[in-house]
């Protein structure tokens, strides 16, 4: 009987087109993340693939059998005030005979190839594990939160005065409209990310969402969010609410609160910097990072240190050395440079680095600032006291706010 392990079996990443998408890459996904067994909705996936132009898949192969496949979504995100092209990773997966092999990690050294040559000088994804990504060079975001309620309780937020209006129509109707507020809305709100329009067209003709817009009394929009309703006495489920004037905050409430007589329970998905218990007394809310609906928390991470120039930073100027196991040209000497509220990043090879930090210490800097003083504990780098407080400066803690799912 010959032992089908026996021999070396070449091991490739291959980009894949096409019908391949659906017989190469995306059947692994569907016995990861799907039911089985089920017969593969092949007219599904072919549908939606209409909406993926802009993405890039992979296959790794043992052979001419793929194992493991990855996607890479074309993206913008908010970095401290600059919005960059990024890659959103998803649809991570291996079959049985793949894992532990390696597979999944020469994908992401694939992938990390080609969003620098594209130009996405930072990526995202959702773990399934925490730690698994970490070791490819992923730092944690802080959690949304999700703020529970009885829409009941907002009853003083409808009877006060709130200058303008709020109208409500399906996404099928409003995405248009939608899209352009929360492109305006990104520019401003660190972490956000949105994927390209052709993507993103699917949310209009899924029409599963509702979306209330809040106007100014010079008929502006300044506030937005987006809902679903599992049914009576059921839940009013708040995917996002985004607001540029405190009025519009309380309008969009008012709005919530006057389910009172049709849902039990409302649920608002917001940034860890925001605080509901500060928005109306007695509202009774809990606030948690595990709401039913909750995905897990993403991370970010540096794709090309050089390609952060440009993003917010505080002033100051470091000489840092970093090592990267994935990313060999993020591997070297740069010199870190914070002026007139944004960053500068150059090759120093012939300067002397105060501090040695893994790509995982950097990403975690760049997307939230964590204390540099953890970063020993946590295996990223031995910045010293002096390095801790520029660093600090430079990267002042900040929770992002991420928005999309996939």
């Amino acid at each position: 009987m010959t032992n089908p392990n026996a021999g070396a079996v070449e091991m490739v990443v291959q980009e894949v087109f096409g019908e391949d998408i659906l017989t190469r890459a995306r059947f692994i996904a569907d016995y990861a993340f799907g039911k089985s067994p089920s017969a593969p909705n092949a007219e599904h996936h072919a549908a939606m693939l209409k909406y993926g132009t802009d993405s890039r898949f992979f296959a790794a192969l043992a052979g001419d059998q793929p194992q493991a496949t990855a996607t890479i979504h074309a993206m913008t995100e908010n970095i401290r005030g600059a919005v960059v092209p990024m890659g959103g990773i998803g649809g991570v997966a291996s079959l049985p005979s793949g894992r532990r092999q390696g597979h999944v990690r020469n994908l992401f050294i694939s992938l990390f190839e080609t969003m620098r040559a594209d130009g996405q000088a930072v990526s995202a994804l959702y773990p399934f594990r925490e730690s698994f990504y970490e070791r490819l060079g992923y730092a944690t975001f802080t959690a949304p939160r999700y703020v529970t309620f009885d829409p009941a309780n907002l009853a003083p937020v409808v009877r006060m005065h709130k200058p303008g209006r709020v109208a409500q129509c399906p996404m099928s109707e409003a995405w248009e409209t939608w899209r352009a507020f929360v492109e305006e809305y990104q520019q401003g709100r660190h972490g956000l990310s949105l994927r390209d329009r052709t993507h993103d067209v699917h949310n209009r003709d899924e029409n599963v969402s509702w979306v209330a817009f809040a106007y100014d009394p010079d008929d502006r929009i300044t506030g937005a969010m987006t809902f679903r309703i599992t049914g009576y006495e059921g839940r009013m489920e708040v995917s996002a609410l985004f607001t540029t004037t405190a009025a519009a905050k309380y309008l969009l409430l008012d709005w919530i609160g006057r389910h009172a007589d049709q849902v039990k329970e409302a649920s608002i998905c917001v940034g860890a910097d925001e605080y509901a218990e500060l928005w109306v007394r007695d509202l009774g809310e809990t606030i948690s990072t595990a709401d039913a609906v909750a995905w897990a928390a993403p991370m970010g991470r540096v794709v090309d240190v050089a390609g952060l120039s440009g993003i917010g930073a505080g002033d100051g100027e470091i000489v840092i050395q970093i090592a990267d196991d994935y990313a060999p040209w993020n591997t070297g000497t740069f010199r870190f440079t914070g002026q007139n509220g944004r960053l500068s990043v150059e090759p120093a090879a012939d300067a002397e680095p105060v501090a040695t930090l893994t790509i995982q210490g950097l990403s975690s800097l760049v997307f939230t600032g964590q204390d540099p003083a953890d970063f020993p504990f946590r295996g990223w780098g031995d910045p010293g006291e002096a390095a801790q407080a520029t660093l600090r400066r430079m990267f002042p803690f900040v929770a992002p706010y991420f928005h999309e799912e996939f």
